[in-house]
């Protein structure tokens, strides 16, 4: 599949910096089963297993999970999950990842729609432009006020479908119903990898941490107790850091060996697995710890919410700095692989 993620969420980063009519910032809760309810004046963070948001909100909506059922209202809805079902009135922008998205007819989106999804289907007209990204993009029977910019495998179209401005998309795409729909004008791009498209990649990476560690949190409370306890000086991060960058080099070179003698394939190929999935665990540990710190320090507050958010965003913003990016990638990686290392090692004590 050639699927490739575009500029539909490149707004995302600028517009959480600079949405400035949100009073105040609260966590409402987490768990396997959340039903959110009420009116409140300002954000609010939901997540959890399954997932149904019918609170009406003065601010910005951010909801994560498996499966999301949103009803409600919300000044700006920013939603990520696997299965997302939205009949909600967006007053402004729409900000959407997931495996399955369908914004329901009944549901109403103020301005802008960016969404990002494997199945995505919009029965919902949308007052301005939709940026889309996905296999399949039903836009059959709805109608758009604003510009279409589409990278999908796959677009849908009827009779019914009207484009006030320009659908663009890329050259080879299948677009079913173009003939008969109403398009102010169509544009058919190259396929590329733009600075756009790296921005969107950026975003939705920021996105899927936040979500893989809030899901993290759940599963593993004492993951994040231990987190909050650690030893923060600097020959406590040296030393940790040390064992991670040893973990680094020696478990590939290890398993490279295995595989080299011919026997013990399958222990070579489980420990190049588990060492793949350590690594990104790795970034996951040092995004957490840089934001609780930071939260902690400058704003005397401990949510975990509010951490994982500030520790990825911090983390991937000075990433994109040339050098000091680099640096502070690496640092990250072996500090939280040492991380890792000690969690492993203070759980098989416990179990002896």
């Amino acid at each position: 599949m050639k699927k490739k993620l575009f500029s539909l969420l490149s707004a995302l980063v600028i517009s959480f910096f600079t949405i400035s009519n949100v009073q105040a910032v609260e966590v409402a809760k987490a768990g396997d089963v959340v039903t959110e309810e009420g009116v409140y004046s300002s954000t609010r963070f939901v997540a959890g297993n399954k997932v149904t948001n019918k609170a009406n909100i003065d601010g910005i909506s951010f909801v994560a999970g498996n499966e999301v059922t949103l009803e409600g209202s919300s000044e700006y809805g920013f939603y990520a999950g696997n299965i997302l079902n939205i009949s909600e009135n967006i007053q402004k922008d729409l900000f959407v990842a997931g495996n399955s998205i369908t914004i329901n007819s009944n549901a109403i989106i103020g301005r802008d729609a960016y969404i990002a999804g494997n199945t995505v289907v919009i029965k919902s007209n949308i007052t301005r432009d939709l940026r889309a990204a996905g296999t399949v993009v039903d836009l059959s029977g709805i109608t758009i006020g604003g510009d279409v910019y589409i990278d999908s495998d796959e677009i849908i179209l009827d009779a019914n479908t009207v484009i006030a401005g320009k659908l663009s998309y890329l050259k080879d795409t299948s677009v079913s119903g173009l003939n008969n729909a109403k398009v102010g004008s169509v544009d058919v791009r190259e396929n590329e990898y733009d600075f756009k498209t790296k921005a969107i990649d950026f975003v939705v990476s920021i996105v899927s941490a936040f979500v893989v560690l809030v899901v993290l949190f759940y599963l593993i409370p004492s993951s994040r107790e231990k987190l909050n306890n650690l030893e923060l000086s600097f020959g406590s991060i040296a030393k940790t850091s040390g064992i991670g960058l040893l973990a680094l080099i020696v478990v590939p070179i290890l398993s490279i060996i295995i595989l080299s003698t011919g026997y013990l394939f399958p222990i070579a190929f489980i420990s190049l697995a588990v060492y793949g999935i350590c690594l990104y665990l790795a970034f996951l540990a040092s995004y957490y710890v840089v934001g609780n710190k930071i939260l902690s320090k400058l704003f005397n507050n401990d949510n975990k919410y509010l951490a994982i958010l500030c520790g990825v965003v911090v983390v991937k913003l000075i990433g994109l700095i040339p050098y000091i990016g680099g640096f502070v990638s690496i640092v990250s990686l072996v500090y939280g692989l040492g991380l890792i290392y000690k969690f492993i090692k203070s759980n098989a004590s416990k179990e002896n």
